[in-house]
């Protein structure tokens, strides 16, 4: 048997560069392997930067790549369309956001102008529109999820341009919206008291921006819980010191909006 797509896995440029690159490496051996008939294709996937990922595509040593992309994650959408237009296959990982876009979702949902049965939906409905876009890869765990999947997927019209032209533009209208209560620069932390000052606005943001209430409640009680990912304590562990709130470039008023955090998600 042969392998059709064999992919260095969570690939950055600096680890191309130092460790894969060069005589006798990883590369090197990959081709060889190759050549030998083992697999078809060399691929990546990765979660650096997007100006690293353009440096991936621009070696010309891969047929395809995996990225993430999605309705609340559009940073990777120049390198796919870099990626499409040098040649290679363009495989989307998280296109309902890891979870967080199987949440209901009224404000997504309405982004489109037809019916759509849910947020997971709506979700697939801008990735596959995208037509730089090879494909998508979505879990599932229930035959009712593979159904609902694949009669989005059959659909040879996802959204229409102009769907898709008013779906962006509320998009970063809703993206600006979100900066205006935190951008996630992280310039007020570490905090005293151990509150995750931009992990509790990340999930308000989810919240009051997105209507992703239910996710952002679930994640809001499993701040502070031992060997939760990520580390910190919630909103409502904050003591009123202040000491963030000079740090912070947008001049938040971040003690007033964590007990709005606290109110909102307990």
């Amino acid at each position: 048997g042969r392998i059709d797509f064999l992919h260095f896995h969570f690939l950055r440029y600096d680890e191309f560069t130092n460790i894969l690159s060069g005589p006798g490496r990883g590369l090197e051996m990959a081709r060889k392997v190759q050549a030998e008939g083992l697999f078809k294709h060399l691929c990546f996937s990765s979660h650096d930067k997007p100006e690293n990922i353009a440096k991936l595509i621009n070696t010309g040593e891969f047929a395809a790549m995996t990225v993430q992309y999605n309705l609340l994650d559009r940073r990777n959408e120049d390198v796919i369309a870099l990626a499409r237009e040098k040649g290679l296959g363009v495989i989307i990982m998280g296109p309902v956001g890891g979870g967080r876009l199987v949440a209901p979702s009224e404000p997504l949902q309405r982004m489109l102008n037809r019916a759509v049965k849910s947020t997971p939906e709506a979700a697939l409905r801008f990735v596959l529109s995208n037509p730089h876009v090879s494909v998508a890869i979505s879990g599932m765990n229930s035959l009712q999820q593979v159904e609902e999947n694949c009669a989005t997927a059959s659909d040879k019209s996802p959204l229409t341009a102009s769907e898709r032209e008013r779906v962006q533009q509320l998009l970063s209208k809703n993206q600006e919206l979100a900066k205006l209560y935190c951008t996630g620069c992280n310039y007020c932390m570490p905090c005293p008291n151990k509150v995750n000052i931009p992990e509790n606005f990340r999930l308000m943001n989810l919240h009051r921006v997105w209507g992703l209430t239910a996710y952002a409640k679930a994640h809001y009680a499993r701040l502070g819980a031992p060997n939760a990912r990520p580390e910190g304590l919630k909103a409502c562990d904050c003591k009123a010191c202040g000491e963030c709130e000079p740090k912070c470039p947008q001049k938040i008023p971040i003690v007033k909006q964590l007990e709005e955090t606290a109110k909102a998600l307990a």
